[in-house]
């Protein structure tokens, strides 16, 4: 019976909390952060490497002119 009631409890704990979930609305400075921390961390090789090294501009000539080759 113990083992009844806790399962009972525990689905309804889960059941309770997924409609929290569901029904959570971030506000929008959240998700303009979010966003743009996400394209900085995904972009972070590429452009910063470029920016505070002195190679940067060698590199991006580089492949300007494999671009332009192609």
């Amino acid at each position: 019976m113990r083992l009844w009631i806790s399962a009972v409890f525990v689905l309804f704990v889960l059941v309770q909390f997924y409609q929290w979930v569901k029904g959570f609305i971030l506000p929008l400075p959240i998700y303009v952060l979010a966003g743009a921390f996400l394209a900085i961390a995904s972009n972070y090789d590429k452009g910063m490497g470029m920016i505070i090294s002195s190679s940067g501009k060698q590199s991006l000539t580089a492949s300007e002119n494999q671009t332009e080759k192609s």
